[in-house]
């Protein structure tokens, strides 16, 4: 069983807060459709659990009356915080199994790239507790690599590989759940009425050094930097052979895959 809190998995995090906000992209609006057509309304409280810099929690900004992120590190929240002008959107400190909400209160929780750093077990109690009757709850993730260019795309996974291995090796390494599993935890955890796997994509036009960009702050590059600062030459490498195969700007496509429950 996963350890209930292992403060790496958030801590690890530290000082990368601005370049996972400028990195990253904003998650596809057809994520709130698709959630909003299980509630069957728009929902009043929306709170989305691992909010990092915020980039999955302003997506309800036009929908939600109250909206808010739950981030347990420092770093991210507070670049969430100077990036919100929004007064019914709120950031707070807590975990995932302990978010400090009151019970039966959230019509709608997300979690976005996040779930497989947290305790399941614990954490579906906390979200099942927090959850209104007929609530959704809808974790979503990157289906890795984005379709770009096989050549780039090859290059992308063997590089995440190199730095997973490395991230992972370590004596106390960060504790990562199985993606694929999500479902089936949902479903053996027995309390949830319905639950079911979604796929669906977003297309963005980027350059050569914003698809490199993206792709190296998928790979785990940073963390791996961390324990061993020579592989900043494969990063280097890599933008190289970005830039090389890819001339000017081009539409990426980035598969999403969401596991959807309702209370």
């Amino acid at each position: 069983m996963e350890n209930i809190v292992n403060k790496i998995n958030f801590e690890q995090w530290n000082g990368l807060s601005e370049k996972y906000h400028n990195d990253r992209p904003i998650p596809p609006e057809v994520i709130t459709t698709i959630i909003m057509s299980w509630l069957q309304k728009k929902p009043e409280t929306v709170v989305d659990v691992g909010s990092g810099t915020g980039l999955s929690t302003v997506i309800w900004n036009d929908i939600a009356n109250k909206i808010i992120g739950i981030e347990p590190n420092d770093d991210m929240r507070d670049t969430a915080k100077k990036n919100n002008d929004h007064a019914h959107i709120d950031f707070k400190k807590g975990l995932a199994n302990d978010t400090g909400l009151p019970s039966v209160f959230a019509d709608v929780i997300t979690v976005s790239q996040a779930f497989h750093w947290m305790d399941i077990d614990s954490t579906l109690s906390e979200f099942y507790r927090l959850l209104k009757p007929d609530g959704v709850l809808a974790i979503y993730d990157f289906i890795m690599p984005p379709v770009v260019n096989w050549e780039v795309e090859m290059a992308s996974s063997t590089l995440r590989e190199v730095f997973s291995d490395i991230v992972y090796s370590q004596e106390t390494p960060p504790v990562h759940n199985d993606k694929s599993t999500y479902n089936d935890r949902i479903v053996s955890f027995g309390k949830f009425r319905c639950s079911r796997r979604v796929e669906f994509h977003k297309t963005e036009i980027m350059t050569p050094e914003k698809i490199a960009t993206f792709l190296i702050c998928i790979s785990n590059a940073y963390f791996a930097i961390q324990t061993d600062p020579s592989l900043r030459k494969r990063v280097n490498d890599f933008f190289d052979f970005v830039t090389c195969k890819i001339n000017g700007e081009v539409e990426v496509i980035i598969p999403y895959q969401m596991i959807i429950a309702v209370k």
